[in-house]
């Protein structure tokens, strides 16, 4: 397994030889896919380089996103023919960045925000770490983000939270876009995509899914706590953040826990 810097080398030098015309692509589940889909409907968008980032807690099927990607590539070339592209996949991963943002400061941040969830910080965290990417080609990037799944509520994809999201990347001059974002149904997802994909299926899996839901699968949160993680910790801090890694790709856990430290008012 090639080492944090060196897979950052690997995709850089590979984007290096890509025009500004090129946009990243969030792949991981069924709604990245059909996110790349909608997307490409766009008159002036022409090609996508999907990348696969992982959560250190995630496990269980990462050999299917190689056959989901050839699917959504199939489908691609069954709307537009060669005109519109997929590039084949690219994996890039920082745990530090996610171990910072999710796990270290749990305690303090359940105490000063009166709930803490790694979930969105979890999603902060995917965007955050292809902003270097897509700050060398067509600074943007398509996320599967959606407000409503048939109903149900996740916390991570909140209006409020996929505002935040999309500031953070604004602040750097990306934008990240959102194509599902009103998208209600999950049948809207499947006919898009054009098979049949169930909901979580056919992808890695998180140790920590539903750990906002009760044992009942209620959700329960104060819209004031939210509001008060998201743009008094979690935006600050992804822009400190996100800043570091732009300047210092290999940067270490120590660094930045230093910076998030700071934030929480607390030694690492």
């Amino acid at each position: 397994m090639l080492s944090k810097i060196d897979a950052y080398e690997a995709i850089k030098s590979k984007v290096d030889g890509m025009g500004s015309e090129v946009v990243i692509g969030e792949f991981a589940g069924r709604d990245s896919a059909a996110a790349i889909i909608k997307a490409l409907e766009e008159k002036e968008m022409y090609h996508v380089l999907p990348m696969a980032t992982f959560a250190p807690t995630e496990y269980g099927d990462f050999n299917s996103l190689k056959i989901n990607l050839k699917s959504t590539q199939k489908r691609v070339a069954e709307i537009h023919g060669d005109i519109k592209t997929v590039d084949d996949l690219v994996y890039y991963s920082n745990p530090d960045l996610w171990s910072v943002l999710n796990g270290r400061f749990t305690y303090s941040l359940r105490e000063k925000y009166g709930f803490f969830s790694p979930c969105i910080g979890c999603h902060a965290y995917f965007h955050l770490v292809r902003i270097p990417f897509a700050l060398q080609l067509g600074k943007r990037i398509i996320s599967g983000e959606r407000e409503s799944h048939d109903g149900r509520i996740k916390i991570n994809q909140l209006g409020p939270c996929l505002d935040v999201y999309q500031k953070i990347a604004a602040y750097f001059g990306v934008q990240l876009l959102m194509p599902l974002r009103d998208m209600q149904e999950g049948k809207e997802v499947v006919d898009l995509l054009g098979w049949n994909w169930e909901e979580g299926g056919s992808q890695p899996v998180c140790a920590l899914s539903g750990n906002y839901r009760d044992a009942r699968g209620q959700v329960h949160y104060d819209p004031d706590a939210l509001t008060g993680f998201l743009h008094d910790f979690l935006y600050p801090v992804a822009v400190e953040l996100g800043e570091l890694i732009i300047e210092s790709p290999g940067a270490d856990r120590e660094t930045m826990l230093k910076i998030v430290s700071k934030r929480v008012g607390g030694e690492q």
